[in-house]
């Protein structure tokens, strides 16, 4: 969810800005099989870790660690090259058991009302029991582990706790506290010399968002009557029982959340993947698209891109064919904060390259 498609306003980060190559790059790696390579990954100004990295080790855990994964990952490049910057993965949306912080949270009854909970009678789309463990408090399977597919043993996210996608209910003003001074700002977040910035992901809306061309045909919770969160089951709602008003509601506290995060994070010298400003280079084959392309940047003499953070991809169609027109168009539209690179291409497992994304490799 980036500032460009929410409305929410668009900054730069509080650190000294930078002209150097090698420093204004940027990569989303991962790799479900271990650790990533932090020699390689030193190369780059800003590395932003998935919370998917490592998930072949973490998910057989007891109970599973991924929180704390994200900051070993983070020491081992850093240990490398200590001018990188880390970020790390952060969902203000879903409350997922996989991280120690949140997971104390959830099975901790005083903290019920910080997540959203399944309707109090009917049948449910999604199962509210996992074997023997079962929770009143709704969560679906997306991007769930399971035994025996990912988990050597039964998985293990905290005792009695089925695995699964939970919510954050953000019409509860404790919550926000908790999420901004413990969940950023804590000693696994930007209180960690080794944290330098988050990707914050996922979303709510009280309307109906368009389905994708890489979405489920039926698509997911957001794209129900009412609106819901993203990348949620598609009955989400009616399973919780939510009407227009609540989904409103929660998404209007959803947006103040994001807000005052994003001001914690960059009054802390911190900054977030949504702040950015993603664009692509134009195709340098097809004049039209160059021409429009470099108008578009400077409209009416003053350059569009000087004043904001701008993370340019890299072109690629099997080859980064057109590398000398990436880089010079980054050059040219750039202004003091700026990153040409990768965003999300998908996970990597050892040496071979991610599958997702198109399957682009990162060279």
């Amino acid at each position: 969810v980036s500032t460009q498609s929410t409305g929410f306003t668009s900054s730069v980060p509080s650190w000294p800005p930078t002209y150097s190559m090698s420093s204004s790059t940027i990569i989303m790696p991962c790799n479900y099989s271990g650790f990533f390579d932090p020699v390689f990954l030193s190369q780059f100004g800003i590395v932003d870790f998935d919370w998917s990295n490592g998930k072949h080790d973490w998910f057989n855990q007891h109970p599973m660690d991924c929180e704390e994964r994200l900051l070993t990952q983070a020491l081992m490049v850093k240990k490398i090259n200590p001018s990188t910057r880390v970020w790390v993965y952060r969902n203000l949306v879903k409350a997922l058991p996989w991280y120690t912080s949140v997971r104390d949270k959830i099975t901790d009854e005083q903290y019920r009302g910080w997540f959203l909970p399944f309707k109090s009678q009917g049948s449910y789309h999604v199962p509210e029991c996992t074997g023997s463990l079962c929770s009143t408090l709704y969560h679906d399977q997306d991007q769930t582990p399971h035994h025996p597919e990912e988990c050597i043993d039964a998985c293990d996210c905290g005792k009695g706790l089925p695995c699964g996608e939970y919510l954050w209910d953000h019409r509860n003003e404790s919550l926000r506290d908790y999420l901004i001074n413990v969940f950023i700002l804590g000693s696994n977040g930007l209180g960690s010399p080794l944290v330098s910035g988050f990707y914050l992901d996922d979303g709510w809306t009280n309307v109906t968002n368009a389905i994708q061309p890489w979405q489920p045909k039926i698509g997911y919770c957001d794209h129900s009557p009412i609106g819901g969160p993203t990348e949620e089951d598609y009955y989400c709602v009616d399973d919780m029982g939510l009407t227009q008003a609540d989904t409103t509601a929660i998404t209007n506290e959803w947006r103040d959340t994001i807000r005052a995060v994003h001001e914690a994070i960059n009054t802390h010298g911190g900054f977030s993947w949504d702040q950015l400003v993603e664009i692509a280079t134009p195709n340098f084959t097809v004049t039209s698209q160059c021409s429009d392309f470099f108008r578009s940047a400077c409209q009416d003499g003053h350059p569009k891109y000087e004043s904001v953070a701008l993370m340019q991809h890299l072109t690629w169609n099997g080859t980064l064919y057109q590398l000398n027109e990436d880089l010079a168009t980054f050059l040219m539209v750039r202004g003091d904060y700026a990153w040409l690179g990768y965003a999300w291409v998908g996970c990597c497992e050892g040496t071979q390259p991610p599958s997702g994304g198109g399957g682009k490799p990162y060279v």
